[in-house]
């Protein structure tokens, strides 16, 4: 199989879980060049995906490997990520005009208040949105999980995002010198949802192991697949 057919598989899974009503029926799925790996976008009601990095990290990924990494994406659109995680950004801006006249006006004293004030609110905004980014994380793993197990009889999908992954991270720390430097490495390239770095993602061992207790507490509910914070499969 070339690269251009791998390509074509990929829509095809996109289409097949639309039909199942998985992925939103108005859903787009487009190429782009300027994001780095794979990103849901509830602004443009879109998946988009880097061919380069695509060819590079999913060429001859199992279709269930691609079905969850497209399923997570749509838990992105789904729970509004993107749209949600600029809102503590848009209260640091908010916040710079009422502190600039007193940075500008004031005497040291009073500037130095007012810069410890926005460094402490900088600080704490950052904070807010590193958790969000986490929780994010959380909500798109678990709706592909949900996904994979109800409609695909997947019976460990912690298993299918761990080696996923941990694939990533091996395939990302291999990469030539040169290659590296113009992508910055695992880190830059894979940001989304293949980046597990110590900062606002957790780790890999952190979203498997929600995973695997979201698996068990459904299994002992009664008799219900969907845990009550996770989206409702399959419409929107």
């Amino acid at each position: 199989m070339d690269k251009a057919d791998d390509d074509s598989r990929l829509h095809r899974i996109f289409r097949e879980l639309q039909g199942k009503g998985l992925i939103g029926r108005e859903r787009r799925l487009v190429q782009c060049p300027f994001t780095p790996s794979a990103r849901g976008c509830p602004a443009l009601n879109c998946i988009r995906y880097r061919r380069a990095f695509y060819e590079r990290y999913l060429f001859g990924a199992s279709d269930d490997t691609l079905r969850f990494v497209l399923l997570h994406e749509e838990g992105h659109i789904r729970s509004g990520s993107s749209l949600l995680s600029a809102l503590p950004v848009l209260l640091a801006l908010m916040l710079l005009p009422a502190v600039l006249p007193f940075l500008q006006a004031g005497g040291p004293l009073v500037r130095f208040a007012s810069i410890a004030l926005l460094a402490v609110t900088v600080f704490s905004i950052y904070r807010i949105y590193c958790r969000r980014m986490c929780d994010e994380e959380f909500v798109a793993d678990r709706y592909a999980a949900e996904a994979m197990r109800c409609c695909y009889g997947v019976k460990d999908p912690g298993s299918l995002l761990q080696n996923l992954l941990t694939g990533l991270r091996v395939e990302a720390s291999a990469e030539p010198a040169p290659h590296r430097r113009t992508y910055g490495g695992l880190s830059r390239v894979i940001p989304g949802l293949f980046r597990s770095e110590p900062d606002y993602r957790p780790s890999i061992a952190d979203r498997v192991q929600k995973i695997r207790a979201g698996v068990s507490a459904d299994r002992l509910s009664s008799g219900r697949m969907r845990a009550p914070d996770t989206p409702v499969i399959p419409r929107e």
